[in-house]
């Protein structure tokens, strides 16, 4: 099994933390900076319009408490 650990080394506890790891055998760095959440062009495209729409007030959002209330009146 394998574990993913993501660190801001910004802060000296987690660069001792991080150099303390390096020493040992079995654990393995990895500097690769990709995502496992790679979106197509289709996708960010999707996303770029519905940021527009929200953008320019052609989409509507709602508070937490409206949605809340929606789903109250709902049952």
């Amino acid at each position: 099994m394998t574990h993913v650990f993501r660190i801001d080394d910004s802060n000296p506890y987690a660069k001792s933390v991080v150099e303390f790891l390096k020493t040992l055998d079995f654990v393995k760095e990895d500097l690769n900076e990709t995502s496992e959440f790679n979106l197509t062009d289709e996708h960010l495209k999707i996303l770029d319009e519905r940021r527009n729409d929200r953008i320019t007030n052609k989409s509507k959002t709602h508070s937490w408490e409206d949605v809340k209330e929606f789903v109250k009146q709902k049952k």
